[in-house]
């Protein structure tokens, strides 16, 4: 008998060359208060969804709730959004992955024309990341991602570490092919004497153009995400609505037939959901 390999969890953080737990941005592991809040909120959409659709089963013959309906009604709203709050714990867990990356990607900008300035300016490597450090502080705040990794990248070059390798490490954990690539050549240029200067200030005004080019798909698309969300609303608004006007509709979805039929609806619903979110994802 075969067993398959369980995958190995990749960690949420890497050694850096000077030996710091610093962020591996390719993954997002949910803290407990982050569970937590996902899965209540999950819990209570997912759970009064479907009640609008499978809720008030076992009516009686004029169509009064029972005893059962109620408890029926329980059981259904816990067990769906139970399941709801599991299946959206992976993807809260990226969404707040992709918001990190943004970030990373927006901060990552900023880090690279303040050191393009410094550069310029005629300081050394160690000078301009100081100053560099100095106006992430201002910019950012102390306790923001690219502030700690210039801050490692200056505690390196102060122990003698290469900032190739400071770079390199950054690369690797960014998850992000601009800055794998920007530390790939900068290892490259920095051992070879190259243009650091024309090599740093490149890499922001390629990065600046690919995020301002984000930006205008973003808002050329906003109008078309707004219709998707309430075209995936209003399905539940009228049917809650139908199913509060009258006794006979009621009765209805607590047929076999109109439980099955409800089910499909929902199938068709939910790939309409997934097929929708592929097209609005902006290609990165």
């Amino acid at each position: 008998m075969f067993f398959r390999k369980k995958k190995e969890k990749e960690p949420a953080s890497y050694l850096s060359p000077l030996g710091t737990e610093l962020t591996n941005y390719n993954v997002y592991y949910l803290n407990f208060r982050e569970k937590l809040q996902a899965f209540a909120i999950a819990l209570v959409i997912g759970g009064a969804v479907s009640l609008v659709f499978y809720g008030n089963q076992f009516l009686d013959a004029t169509g009064r709730a029972t005893k059962a309906t109620m408890y029926g009604n329980i059981i259904i709203f816990l067990l769906v959004g139970s399941l709801c709050g599991f299946f959206f714990l992976p993807i809260r867990a990226n969404q707040c992955k992709e918001k990190r990356l943004k970030e990373l990607a927006r901060q990552f900008r900023g880090f690279l024309e303040s050191l393009a300035v410094a550069l310029a300016s005629g300081m050394n490597m160690h000078d301009s990341l100081d100053s560099t450090y100095k106006d992430m502080v201002m910019e950012f705040g102390e306790d923001e991602k690219i502030t700690r990794e210039t801050a490692e990248m200056i505690l390196g070059l102060r122990n003698n570490l290469a900032i190739e390798d400071m770079m390199l490490s950054l690369g690797k954990r960014s998850a992000n092919k601009d800055i794998e690539n920007f530390a790939i050549i900068f290892n490259v240029s920095y051992r070879a004497g190259g243009n650091i200067k024309e090599i740093v200030r490149r890499t922001a005004d390629i990065i600046g153009e690919k995020m301002e080019i984000s930006e205008e798909i973003q808002t050329a698309i906003s109008s078309n995400k707004i219709q998707f969300t309430a075209m995936m609303i209003i399905p539940v608004v009228l049917t809650g609505m139908l199913r509060g006007m009258g006794s006979s509709f009621n009765r209805s979805f607590s047929t076999p037939i109109g439980i099955v039929a409800v089910t499909i609806a929902i199938g068709i619903f939910a790939g309409a959901y997934v097929m929708g979110q592929r097209i609005m994802q902006v290609v990165k």
